[in-house]
């Protein structure tokens, strides 16, 4: 930021370099940070909260980052969720999450189809536990069936410029609650992740 300040009104190649510098210090931040997330112990800061708000959060949150995107959203919530007990920011980058890989990957997708994207929340029973279940569902390319069984390990990714630590946080956060995220089969193409949450992590 120094530079970019001393060389103003110099050689625009110099203002240029100075903003790719920029731009791969904050790159490098962003990745550190992400190292850091993975590796760190989570602290939950539990409290009752409707799952289906903290979904919509992290649907707001990503359609701000495409503004001209054409995918479509089909919600499916049910009436009278009940309030589990979750970390309102950990789960919101949870969805958060799988939201964005959805609208990359059917954004990325060159073949003309339909792109929506369906999300279900609804209450769910799991090894004799109460909770809620959301379902993201998109129909983009879906995952390669290479990386099915390992999509959510560390540095697994089907991206080009990925660094595959995204799902494995997600799946970090969402054991830390005492639930489970699994990538479901589809007929067809697309991505079906489906989440559940207990309602009091034991």
């Amino acid at each position: 930021e120094m530079l970019r300040q001393k060389i103003q009104g110099l050689q625009p190649l110099a203002i240029e370099l100075a903003d790719n510098i920029f731009s791969e210090v904050n790159r490098v931040n962003m990745l550190v940070a992400r190292f850091l997330d993975f590796a760190r112990p989570s602290h939950l800061e539990l409290q009752p909260q409707h799952v289906e708000r903290v979904v919509e959060q992290a649907i707001d949150s990503v359609q701000a980052q495409h503004l001209d995107s054409q995918v479509r959203i089909e919600r499916d919530y049910a009436p009278g969720l009940p309030q589990i007990r979750v970390d309102e920011q950990l789960c919101e980058r949870v969805f958060a999450n799988l939201v964005q890989n959805a609208f990359q990957a059917m954004e990325a997708n060159s073949v003309a189809r339909d792109r929506l994207l369906k999300i279900s929340v609804a209450p769910e029973f799991s090894n004799g536990q109460a909770g809620v279940g959301v379902v993201v569902d998109d129909s983009g390319p879906g995952v390669p069936p290479s990386l099915r069984e390992q999509i959510f390990n560390p540095f697994v990714t089907s991206k080009k410029d990925g660094v595959g630590l995204g799902l494995s946080i997600v799946a970090k956060i969402v054991d830390d609650h005492h639930g489970w995220i699994r990538l479901e089969d589809k007929n067809g193409s697309g991505a079906r992740f489906h989440v559940f949450l207990p309602s009091r992590p034991s």
